[in-house]
């Protein structure tokens, strides 16, 4: 028997995963051409200095790779910085000097620890997350399609975007889809969500479908960023309102390695014994006067609790850090169409964890890339790369 609307063939409840039937092939989610696998490396051009600062030009892809100044202080060298205006580099809300976060360098004062509180959404011990509130929540849609950098077009992008928009409508969200945006109106919108009072709603989602570079680096329209920037303003302690509350970034882009090993290597060697040197002294969660819904507001005699600045985070990658990611020019992404599929089928049953893991199970099994001129790119795999800092179960129950 033959399932029509997926290609399968279906036997003693059994099912055969054949190969999809495309007009056109996968392509590589990658910023230049998806011919090959070295040919989206980076070479350090021979005429190229340690202190130059132009903008780095890959000859044989005639690509520019511009990225902001605060991610090359760290991530990448000085030739791979884009000269650019400082309202186009350094994000909405953060320090003129490094573009860093102001509380990234000296540590909080006592007076300052005891104005970190922020509304109980949910008692300390509840094993889910307080979705009755009057609203889902904002879903917002970065859609990076077309650079002005001459990175490759990603065909397809839209279809992710309009997949999102059905899916997440239907789970009760405000879906709001923004195409091929700057890095400053990217920056303008994270800072006016992160300033919004988000009392009434349930939780906040965002994707990122772009390009990307190692090192989380992802492009605007115009300059490469630090991934962090967008949900660093999120933390419980920046956005009170949203303490407490599940907030979901799915990030869809294109995590491959360039030939900047020195630097991913240095990076790498500061950072996997501690992971950095910031103190988290938490948010102090207190008592909302409100009525007990569903055993999932906090009645009179709990006692506050405190929680880490960044709980309630879920980051899921479309790929494994260092590794491509596959995109169909006409069906959009493996993981963006696998995870709306997992969702529409299991939202009312199932947490989102649990989806996440059937979505990462299905692409790891079912899915391999189709690539009828280059065999080089033919039956390749993918799995996805789940980040959780989520203290409690989601369902999306029915408003």
């Amino acid at each position: 028997m033959l399932d029509t609307e997926r290609g399968d063939e279906v036997k003693d409840d059994m099912t055969i995963r054949q190969p999809r039937k495309r007009r056109v092939s996968d392509v590589i989610d990658s910023i230049g051409d998806d011919s090959g696998h070295d040919s989206n490396s980076f070479d350090l051009p021979s005429h190229v200095n340690g202190d130059s600062n132009e903008n780095y030009i890959n000859e044989e892809e005639e690509t520019i790779v511009p990225v902001t100044p605060e991610s090359v202080n760290l991530l990448m060298p000085e030739w791979l910085c884009k000269k650019s205006s400082q309202a186009d580099s350094v994000p909405v809300g953060l320090p003129e000097d490094e573009g860093e976060d102001e509380d990234d360098h000296s540590p909080l004062s006592q007076n300052s620890l005891l104005e970190l509180s922020a509304s109980m959404p949910v008692a300390i011990d509840a094993e889910r997350y307080n979705m009755n509130h009057k609203n889902r929540g904002k879903c917002i849609v970065f859609n990076q399609e077309t650079f002005d950098t001459g990175l490759k077009t990603r065909n397809g992008s839209s279809e992710d975007a309009k997949r999102i928009e059905t899916t997440f409508k239907n789970l009760g969200f405000n879906v709001e889809i923004l195409d091929d945006l700057e890095h400053t109106d990217i920056m303008k919108k994270i800072d006016e969500l992160s300033n919004e009072d988000h009392r009434d709603n349930d939780c906040l989602c965002i994707f990122m479908l772009t390009h990307g570079l190692s090192n989380d680096l992802v492009f605007a329209k115009d300059v490469a960023y630090d991934v962090k920037k967008i949900w660093k303003p999120f933390t419980a302690d920046k956005c009170k309102t949203l303490a407490g509350k599940p907030k979901l970034f799915f990030i869809q882009v294109n995590n491959s390695y360039n030939k900047i090993n020195n630097y991913d290597k240095l990076i790498l060697n500061l950072t996997q014994a501690c992971r950095g040197s910031q103190l988290d002294v938490g948010v102090q969660m207190r008592q909302r006067n409100t009525e007990i819904r569903m055993n999932t507001e906090v009645d009179g005699n709990i006692d506050t609790y405190k929680l880490p600045t960044h709980a309630d985070f879920l980051i899921a990658h479309s790929t494994v850090q260092g590794f491509y990611s596959w995109r169909n020019p006409t069906e959009g992404t493996w993981f963006v169409q696998c995870l709306c599929d997992v969702i529409d089928e299991h939202y009312t049953t199932t947490d989102l964890q649990k989806m996440l893991t059937i979505c990462m199970r299905k692409i790891a099994t079912e899915y391999s890339s189709y690539d009828d001129v280059n065999p080089l790119n033919n039956d390749l795999k993918q799995v996805p790369s789940i980040t959780t800092m989520l203290l409690r179960d989601i369902y999306f129950l029915q408003k």
